[in-house]
């Protein structure tokens, strides 16, 4: 009986020594089996960031893609900039590092899916890209800062990243620098307001190096696996001016208006003084004609005209003179002079 009782104890022991063996199995088959889990916004980008230790993959070729059905489908490969303007998939590989960076622009529902990162054709990582749609964020915006002052950007994003590691990603050099600690560089600051969901980043004595563009981001760490993304909320370009400059632009555009509108109103008063000339031009016309009416005088070519002073027609005194043309021929006939007032006139 003792010796029946003893063989039980020793094989529940046995299998109670066992069952953590099992468990760690049954957790290593899970994590190799599931693919990790990354969260995309709508509108907006993502990073995803894959690290490798094994040293035989550093100069393997590698690639990025989607599976669909039992194919992968290669979405991009390893280039040298992450940050392609015409790409929405790019990858890069920091051998020092050892980590290969994806980045996923202007994500649609449709990217949505499993994803798997490869070397040489074998299969290291698979992850699996949720697309969500956030009223907040996804959109692109334009910022103006001035030189010498305060620049502010402004980051919405939703609830669930309130506890996360927020980031300011800038366009430099071809790929998207990270402002990992805003103490090295004491012209950055960060504000989080977890109950607004807003960050506030603040750039103090902005310069023209300052331009560019920026994303808003937050850091997100998978753990134990060795791969960690950053969801990208907001594109923003960012323009830094010269103040003294648009002031001097606007004092122009505001003296060209007024010099127009001065210019367009004294034409319109040179017109209306126009139109009243000739309208009082119209209403003496007809006594114009008389005044400049030309008369000329037929002189008979004879040689008794004292004979007869009073036979001669008398001279009116609105007679002008006139320029008298010769005849091309003259003859004895008639000819036109010049009609002169008689100096000694008497009115009829």
């Amino acid at each position: 009986m003792y010796g029946f009782t003893g063989a039980r104890v020793l094989s529940t022991v046995m299998m109670m020594k066992s069952l953590p063996f099992f468990t760690i199995c049954l957790i290593k088959g899970h994590m190799g089996d599931a693919a990790d889990g990354v969260t995309g916004i709508v509108g907006g980008s993502v990073i995803i960031n894959f690290q490798y230790t094994d040293t035989n993959t550093k100069g393997s070729a590698k690639r990025f893609c989607k599976m669909l059905g039992s194919e992968c489908t290669t979405m991009t490969e390893e280039k040298k900039y992450l940050w392609i303007p015409e790409e929405r998939f790019s990858m890069t590989d920091d051998k020092s590092l050892g980590f290969i960076s994806v980045l996923i622009r202007n994500l649609t529902v449709n990217d949505s899916g499993t994803y798997k990162y490869e070397a040489d054709g074998k299969s290291f990582q698979e992850v699996k890209l949720d697309v969500e749609q956030e009223r907040c964020c996804g959109t692109s915006e334009e910022q103006t800062a001035y030189l010498g002052r305060t620049a502010v950007i402004r980051c919405k994003h939703p609830e669930k990243y309130k506890d996360h590691l927020k980031q300011l990603y800038k366009v430099q050099n071809g790929s998207l620098q990270p402002y990992f600690s805003f103490e090295s560089n004491p012209r950055f600051s960060l504000d989080d307001s977890k109950q607004e969901h807003v960050f506030t980043v603040s750039i103090v004595n902005a310069s023209r190096h300052d331009d560019g563009v920026y994303f808003c981001g937050a850091l997100v760490q998978n753990y134990p696996t060795k791969i960690s993304y950053s969801p990208l909320f907001t594109e923003i370009q960012l323009h830094v001016t010269d103040l003294h400059i648009i002031i001097t632009v606007c004092v122009c555009l505001i003296l060209l208006l007024a010099g127009g509108l001065s210019l367009f109103l004294l034409k319109r008063r040179c017109k209306k003084t126009q139109g009243s000339v000739s309208s009082d031009q119209r209403s003496t016309g007809d006594d114009a004609e008389v005044v400049s009416s030309v008369y000329y005088a037929t002189i008979p070519d004879s040689g008794n005209t004292s004979l007869h002073p009073s036979a001669q027609k008398p001279v009116r005194l609105n007679t002008v003179y006139d320029t008298a043309h010769l005849p091309t021929n003259p003859s004895d006939g008639d000819f036109y002079t010049l009609a002169e007032q008689p100096q000694n006139m008497t009115c009829m």
